[in-house]
């Protein structure tokens, strides 16, 4: 892009330089640019190949092109900024919305019709007033339920963020005005990016969970719209041509192209290297907002080098036509390609092919295109709509017959095909989300994942006491009566949970309280509840008790075992591997063989996952998996001689004083308990349990309690899950602000630096439960006397 500034300003004018002339011409870059963009993001949702991430910055170029056009149009309007502003926010925001409300009748329709045919037990709750609220104005991403592992929904971070792009374009516009603005907004934006990201292993405070994804996005994607914006302006800026064509370009390039390609190559070269700093989950160039950028920059810095060979290519006879149908049809395609790819690969699947081979990626790749560009011509038409333009099923020359209005007769007609086509597609989803995901979408992230986001990564090489609160020794007596009051106030503030059952360990200290938001709805104080896959802590913890005595190698193959019948062609996992959720397994709730109805063995559930291929090699990646704790189980009784239920009742119950800790053995229809999640015990008993597990050696020995805690690039330890904020101390040991794990009703986590187990049952059992449980904790940890603040930073006098 033109950089006729000084050679001190190169990096704001590479990016901010000038396109095409006047404001009424359309420069076709910016159509290929779009066009490129959605192509990358399809790509990489239907495939996942990590290496995608790092070949061209798709949602960054989005925010840029975003930005770019927000300046465009408050400066064609003209007149008082404000009201120019505030006309085109509700322009660009209504052809956004009509759209996405239509995509949204169909997901929630989604949802309905696979709660409705889900089995009794097994369809959870309806959707509620939370979770549909967002699907009318999303400046809060909207939720899936947790069947849809975000498939239909999680891509959705960009509409919001979009949103509030509008909302905030004053400020952009304003930081866009000139390139000293424009640089130091950048500058601001990759210190904070820095600060939030680098900054705990310094000392520095962070955030976590929403707010921390909210900075983030901000900083990130919104210093690339800024930089769209300055780019629009300094367009607007350039002497024109004749009528229609191009500006005419600066005589000659203070910065060569040369030098711009060198300096994005050491922009990605750096974002590389900083890797070893911040280490990414599945090599995932989209788990750092700071990495991302840096290496969009880098690769803008590139595009400005070629900006004449692009726009001329963009702007061929043969591109500009496909690149234009691309941008009137972009809303259309990054809504609905997420749902094809669903049905892509659970035909994948069905067909009996391997979503993994070229043959299967080419399978899945084909059937996307061609469900997106159905969604095209059924559903493309809403976008004519919103945008105030005549309906087309094609957004082509008027002269093709697709391409020409609908008219009086044809909308109708179109709106009723549309209507009973998408109803078929909501049946089709519904389907493929009925009794769980197919294999292979289980295999891969779902589209946007970003829960690496929301956390810190494990990479502050620091003592935990550098960036955590923390005490010195567990406190001697806990205070009951403002932890009661906590509890209420909690459960009273929070609107979805009625009752909860909840206790504090620290050390030898104890308190356990419970609450209703109802009389009579609360849990007596004490009483067992089922804790679920909390069970799944005690399952490796004896393993790891064998290990420590040699009986159970981790990290050879698991051997064969009685009762179970292992395919030739399989790839056992090892112990290991199937205590990180990383053994490969297909859920047994999504084996064809799988019976709702049918009463199975601990083996027999493991049978049906065994007799399935894996979903993905052992080791590479994690998937939830309650048969392999099912198959760890069965491994324990064969090597000890005992059953499931009596070891945990002699080593548990009896040597640790766990006195409510006993296993369930009920057969249940369609599911076994178990070591996978058959343990019922009292809150109070389940916190001392974390406690006992993670603070000291009455479960397990130093060796065996960092190879539990030794959470690799796949960031899940064995048994137990790390709860951020997290880094590596100097001995190379991982420490997290918590451990533990979280289930349908709450769930439990120790924090060792404060000496602090917190166990909550929530009520009543759900999302919103689950998700309350960090939070609920958090509250209560504040009103617990003698918490010591961080350290400071390294280097600094310590306390």
């Amino acid at each position: 892009m033109d950089t006729s500034q000084a050679t001190s300003r190169a990096t704001a004018t590479a990016v901010t330089a000038p396109a095409p002339g006047p404001s009424s011409a359309r420069d076709p870059l910016l159509d290929g640019l779009r066009t490129v963009a959605l192509v990358r993001v399809v790509l990489w949702h239907a495939v996942a190949a990590a290496w995608l991430s790092w070949v061209f910055p798709a949602m960054p170029v989005m925010f840029f092109l975003a930005g770019s056009l927000l300046a465009v149009s408050v400066g064609r309007r003209g007149g008082r900024r404000g009201l120019a502003w505030l006309r085109t926010a509700a322009k660009r925001a209504r052809r956004l919305l009509v759209p996405f409300w239509v995509y949204a009748v169909a997901v929630v329709a989604v949802t309905y019709v696979t709660w409705w045919t889900a089995p009794a037990g097994e369809g959870g709750d309806a959707p509620g007033r939370r979770e549909l609220l967002p699907w009318l104005l999303p400046l809060l991403t909207p939720v899936s339920p947790e069947g849809q592992q975000g498939w239909l929904t999680s891509h959705l971070w960009y509409v919001t963020d979009y949103l509030w792009l509008l909302l905030l374009a004053p400020v952009v516009l304003w930081c866009a005005r000139g390139p000293a603005r424009t640089l130091g907004t950048l500058v601001v934006a990759l210190a904070g990016l820095a600060a939030l990201e680098v900054g705990p292993q310094y000392g520095w405070p962070t955030l976590a969970g929403w707010p921390r994804t909210a900075v983030g996005d901000l900083l990130c994607y919104g210093s690339f719209a800024v930089l769209g914006a300055a780019w629009a302006r300094s367009r607007r800026a350039r002497p024109a041509g004749p009528a229609g064509s191009p500006a005419v370009d600066a005589p000659r390039r203070r910065v060569p192209g040369a030098v711009l390609v060198a300096a994005g190559v050491v922009l990605v070269a750096g974002a590389l290297a900083l890797t070893r700093v911040l280490p990414l989950e599945r090599w995932s160039l989209n788990n750092s907002w700071l990495l991302l950028a840096l290496a969009s920059l880098g690769w803008l810095l590139g595009l400005a080098a070629v900006e004449r060979p692009l726009r001329a290519l963009s702007g061929s006879a043969r591109l500009a036509p496909l690149a234009r149908g691309f941008t009137a049809r972009a809303v259309t395609i990054y809504l609905w390609h997420p749902a094809m790819i669903v049905l892509a690969r659970t035909g994948v699947d069905r067909w009996g092919l391997d979503a993994g081979t070229a043959t299967g990626i080419t399978v899945v790749l084909a059937v996307t295109a061609a469900g997106t560009l159905l969604a095209v011509l059924l559903l493309g038409w809403v976008e004519d709509l919103a945008g105030g333009r005549p309906p087309r099923l094609w957004p082509g020359r008027r002269g093709r017959r697709l391409a020409r209005p609908l008219g009086r007769v044809g909308t109708p007609v179109t709106v009723l095909s549309s209507a009973a086509a998408t109803s078929a597609l909501v049946v089709a989803l519904a389907g493929a989300f009925q009794g769980g995901l197919s294999p292979s979408l289980v295999a891969i992230p779902g589209p946007s994942d970003r829960e690496a986001l929301g956390q810190s990564a494990f990479s502050a090489d620091a003592d935990p006491v550098q960036v955590l609160p923390y005490r010195t020794e567990p406190l001697a007596e806990l205070p009951a009566d403002a932890l009661q009051q906590r509890l209420d106030e909690w459960v009273a503030s929070v609107d979805g949970i009625d009752a909860g059952s909840v206790a504090v360990v620290s050390g030898d200290a104890v308190w356990e309280g419970t609450t209703s938001s109802q009389v009579g709805e609360g849990l007596p104080v004490g009483q067992e509840v089922q804790a679920a896959s909390l069970t799944k802590s005690v399952t490796a913890a004896l393993v790891l008790q064998e290990w420590t005595a040699g009986t159970v190698d981790i990290d050879a193959p698991v051997p064969d075992l009685p009762g179970l019948d292992v395919p030739a062609d399989l790839e056992v996992p090892t112990p290991r591997q199937l205590m990180r959720h990383a053994g490969g397994l297909l859920p047994y709730q999504d084996s064809p063989a799988y019976d709702p109805e049918a009463v199975y063995s601990a083996e027999d559930i493991v049978q049906l996952s065994l007799d399935e291929p894996q979903v993905f090699e052992p080791g590479t990646s994690v998937a939830y998996s309650n048969s392999g704790y099912l198959w760890l189980g069965l491994l324990l009784e064969d090597v000890t001689g005992q059953r499931f239920g009596d070891l945990v009742a002699e080593r548990l119950a009896a040597g640790l004083g766990l006195t409510t800790f006993r296993v369930d053995e009920t057969e249940l229809p369609g599911w076994v308990g178990s070591s996978s999640g058959g343990l019922w015990a009292s809150p109070g008993d389940l916190a001392r349990w974390y406690s006992l597990l993670v603070e000291t050696d009455a479960v397990l020995t130093e060796e065996a309690r960092r190879e539990m805690l030794a959470v690799d690039d796949l960031t899940v330890g064995m048994g137990i899950w790390p709860f951020c904020l997290c880094g590596t101390d100097d001995e190379g040991r991982n420490w997290a602000a918590g451990w533990g794990q979280l289930i349908a009703a709450g769930g439990a986590i120790d924090y060792p630096a404060e000496r602090v187990a917190v166990m909550a049952y929530l009520l009543p059992e759900g999302q919103l439960a689950l998700d309350s449980t960090p939070g609920l904790a958090g509250a209560l940890l504040e009103v617990l006397p003698g918490r010591q603040l961080p350290d400071p930073p390294p280097g600094a006098e310590q306390p």
